[in-house]
């Protein structure tokens, strides 16, 4: 998975555009802003909700 890729959060049921990929302690995390415009409480991101993922979260919608 890289930037700009369309994925599924599987867990949230929502589908988003990863816009930052990076490493803290060893592990890959992906940001993903969700597609659908409205803000979420307790997420980041105002109006485009942002979600902190790790690979087994996610996955690509072709």
């Amino acid at each position: 998975m890289k930037l700009n890729d369309t994925v599924w959060i599987k867990e949230k049921n929502v589908a988003g555009v990863i816009v930052d990929v990076s490493y803290r302690c060893g592990t890959k995390y992906y940001i993903v802003e969700s597609i659908v415009k409205g803000a979420l409480p307790g997420h980041d991101g105002g109006e485009w909700p942002l979600f902190d993922c790790v690979g087994e979260d996610i996955e690509v919608i072709v």
